[in-house]
């Protein structure tokens, strides 16, 4: 009687760009400019079936007493040494990497992760899911199938959070009154808090730093100017941001409908 085995093992490594790695350190831009983080990784993975094998995970987190930079992530990608694939001489099959079950795909890409730095900064750190999944290999020979798969870890600057004010028709003051409502101040040659009409141009301006969006819906619109799109009863802006936007023409609600403005911010630093 013959008895086949197949082993199939996966060998984890990291890549050091900054930050700590197991048995690598180097200062990351937290917010002292010398903290340094911990990202811990499985060191090997033995697939025990086709599908779905999960690892313990990855495990971010920032060094005891300091503090990640509000304004960076940490972002984990990975490559394979032998392109997905474990392999016994000329034999592989194939695997993806992964974040949670599912079915194997010789097209998917490959897992990879984002730790803010409120991740970063709790207590114990983050731990996010990974796991591998493996093809059918029922039909392979016996046979060692191995891979190595090299995570690389780096600092980037995160996406800035943004503040998003509603301003309804509810909000507007007295006649011809600038509009103000949570650090946005809308003005016009003419306000009709009435009807909810911006007639013959005005301005939209903030001081919680730059606009990226102004959605105005209202009955009709005509209003044009830089950065400007849409007509009928809907005008966008979607310009280069800035802090004060202008508009020529008019946004009318004539009574018909509510006038609603909408405004995308990115903060200050």
């Amino acid at each position: 009687m013959k008895i086949k085995k197949r082993i199939f093992s996966l060998a984890l490594a990291g890549a050091l760009t900054m930050g700590l790695l197991p048995a690598f350190s180097s200062p990351a831009l937290a917010a002292d400019n010398v903290s340094t983080y911990t990202l811990q990784i499985p060191s090997t993975l033995t697939v025990s079936a086709a599908g779905w094998n999960e690892t313990s995970g990855l495990t971010a987190a920032v060094t005891s007493g300091d503090t990640f930079d509000s304004g960076k992530k940490l972002t984990v990608t990975a490559t394979s040494a032998n392109s997905w694939s474990l392999k016994s001489g000329d034999n592989s099959v194939g695997y993806n990497l992964a974040t949670a079950t599912g079915t194997y795909s010789s097209t998917a890409t490959p897992a990879s992760w984002e730790f803010s730095a409120a991740e970063l900064n709790a207590s114990g750190g983050t731990n996010k899911a990974m796991g591998i999944i493996v093809d059918d290999y029922s039909t392979k020979p016996a046979g060692t199938y191995q891979d190595t798969v090299t995570f690389t870890a780096k600092v980037d600057d995160a996406a800035p959070a943004t503040i998003t004010v509603t301003i309804n028709q509810s909000d507007w003051g007295g006649w011809d009154t600038p509009i103000t409502k949570d650090g946005v101040t809308v003005s016009a040659s003419m306000i009709d808090p009435m009807d909810g009409n911006l007639m013959e141009g005005g301005t939209f301006s903030t001081t919680l730093g730059n606009f990226t969006k102004i959605v105005v819906t209202t009955a009709a619109c005509d209003a044009s100017g830089t950065g400007w799109s849409g007509g009928g009863s809907s005008k966008t802006w979607a310009g280069t941001p800035a802090s004060t936007v202008s508009f020529s023409g008019n946004f009318m609600g004539m009574g018909m409908t509510q006038t609603t403005i909408v405004c995308t911010i990115v903060p200050k630093n």
